[in-house]
């Protein structure tokens, strides 16, 4: 059952999908093992932590850095990467409680899609960025506005909120920083939580989505 607390509210839930979903990061993963490597990869993360390399910026420069075939990068997402095993009794259990369920990624459709598959997830809303492998130029970004994260998550929950819906966000990293503000309610990991504990904001601290269901119910 759904929590008293929620009682009388159209609740929507968003969550993020890379670090959050899944148990590690898809494009951090394939960087480290098609693109540039670990060297590279490391290298990105200080110059956006030193706020002189934006989020977008870093995902294309990775991106970029991969010549492989898409197939190769598929088999290896299937073999290496997994979900949180609570993920889907959570978004059953959404669908049963008529929550909207949607994911916001910085990450593109293409390895989300891998995971959250149509016949498995009907119910689930996908808004990503697109990918498009190039072999000979390296992989490029199509991404879904021009703000440094490639991806304003922050849109999406400022606009249930307009219609009236109360909005839960779930995250784990950088690019989930202006959603969780955006949000009516959070639960965050990782380095998130760090950036909500800095910033005061309240925050519920996860580990799997077994902790959020419980919460909900």
């Amino acid at each position: 059952m759904l929590s008293e607390k929620y009682s009388g509210r159209q609740v929507h839930v968003f969550s993020d999908f890379d670090g959050t979903i899944t148990e590690q990061d898809t494009l951090v993963f394939l960087a480290m093992e098609l693109g540039g490597g670990a060297e590279m990869v490391q290298t990105i993360g200080r110059l956006i932590k030193a706020n002189q390399l934006s989020l977008r910026e870093g995902i294309e420069a990775e991106m970029r850095s991969i010549r492989a075939p898409w197939d190769e990068a598929e088999e290896l997402l299937r073999e290496e990467v997994a979900i949180d095993a609570h993920f889907k009794p959570f978004a059953l259990w959404c669908r049963e409680h008529s929550l909207p369920l949607t994911v916001l990624s910085a990450g593109f459709h293409q390895t989300i899609e891998l995971f959250l598959t149509r016949d498995e997830f009907p119910e689930i809303e996908v808004v990503a960025n697109q990918l498009k492998p190039d072999e000979t130029r390296g992989w490029r970004c199509e991404f879904r506005d021009d703000s440094d994260w490639g991806h304003d998550k922050a849109k999406a929950l400022r606009a249930a909120r307009e219609r009236g819906q109360y909005t839960i966000f779930i995250g784990d990293g950088l690019s989930d920083r202006a959603a969780a503000e955006a949000a009516d309610e959070v639960f965050a990991k990782h380095s998130l939580a760090t950036f909500c504990q800095e910033k005061s904001l309240a925050f519920h601290p996860f580990e799997t989505f077994a902790d959020v269901l419980k919460a909900l119910q």
